[in-house]
């Protein structure tokens, strides 16, 4: 009887938050597809500060103004690379932005009664780890970041990026015309063939966006198990021994944000509900998750060369743990 309980309360759990996570991964796939089809390569470049520490300011910047979730910015975050983006911009946009934004802000005020201080360390703690990693990944190569550079890009074959300028003036090579006056494939084909229509470009948006949404979903499908099995399977009374502890509360609380795997628009509602925990394990909860989770790992590996996911793990959870073991001092322990 207490096995069919826990595997219902499994499959509820799995359900749970797949379907949660679902609209924002959707909401990052079709956002990933609208940069890859109407964002030129150039005009990106071009318009972002080339600075490590600029770039990453701007990357953080435009964090606070994107309402997202971690579940849909990995693979925002790998198609700005391969639009031109600076990887610094990219990478502390993809780390800040789940937490930063308006919509958690929010979610997090409400969740603590209206009660700011949580809200403004989680921001502070989780710009200040995407301003490390950042400022590190500026400093590299932006293709050797990623995985597999050829999926930043279209899969056309051709090797260049398809923006709507580029479709214009770019064609596959000097193929001439026998028994035509036409030098060239491109010069024999009317302009008006060449420039992708408006409805050319919705279809491309859409194409990468399911290609992309179809990519991370079964990731997400894996990860969300996993979570489902701790809270099915993990007694309770394991977790609720570390209350009282900050010295296991806190590292405690961050292995239970990474297992979790919660919605950054979520989890401020279930930190709160561990209303006899230290406020400095509960902050280690909030500034952790949107960083580092299983679902994150299993995507950061797809998209990620091995070298930038270690940073992606270690610096974020470095820079969590200093910083809430400072402030539970600061605080004596509080809840």
């Amino acid at each position: 009887m207490n096995a069919l309980h826990n595997l219902d309360l499994f499959a509820q759990a799995t359900l749970s938050i797949v379907l949660e996570a679902v609209p924002f991964l959707l909401l990052g796939s079709v956002a990933s597809g609208l940069v890859e089809a109407y964002v030129p390569r150039d005009r990106l470049a071009r318009l972002l500060p080339k600075g490590r520490l600029a770039s990453t300011l701007v990357g953080l910047g435009i964090g606070a103004l994107t309402p997202c979730c971690e579940c849909g910015v990995v693979f925002l975050a790998r198609r700005l690379i391969g639009k031109g983006v600076p990887p610094g911009a990219a990478v502390a946009f993809m780390l800040a932005a789940p937490v930063i934004n308006p919509v958690s802000l929010l979610a997090t005020l409400v969740a603590f009664r209206g009660d700011p201080t949580m809200a403004i360390w989680r921001c502070l703690l989780v710009t200040l780890a995407g301003l490390v990693v950042g400022y590190w990944a500026g400093g590299r190569d932006a293709l050797s970041l990623l995985r597999d550079p050829a999926a930043a890009t279209p899969a056309c074959g051709c090797g260049h990026d398809h923006g709507p300028e580029d479709h214009a003036h770019h064609h596959h090579g000097p193929a001439t015309i026998p028994g035509t006056p036409f030098g060239s494939l491109a010069d024999a084909v009317p302009l008006a063939a060449v420039i992708p229509s408006r409805r050319d470009k919705v279809a491309s948006a859409m194409r990468h966006a399911m290609a992309d949404f179809l990519d991370m979903a079964k990731v997400l499908v894996f990860g969300s198990m996993v979570a489902a099995a701790f809270k099915a399977y993990v007694p309770v009374s394991v977790v609720m021994a570390m209350e009282n502890d900050l010295v296991l509360a806190i590292p405690g609380m961050m292995a239970l944000a990474v297992v979790l795997s919660l919605c950054s628009q979520a989890d401020a509602f279930v930190a709160a509900s561990f209303s006899t925990f230290p406020a400095a394990a509960k902050l280690a909860f909030l500034a952790l998750g949107p960083m580092l989770d299983l679902k994150l790992l299993l995507m950061w590996r797809q998209v990620f060369t091995p070298r930038l996911t270690r940073v992606l793990t270690v610096v974020p959870a470095a820079v969590v743990l200093i910083a809430c073991v400072v402030y539970g001092i600061m605080t004596g322990g509080a809840s």
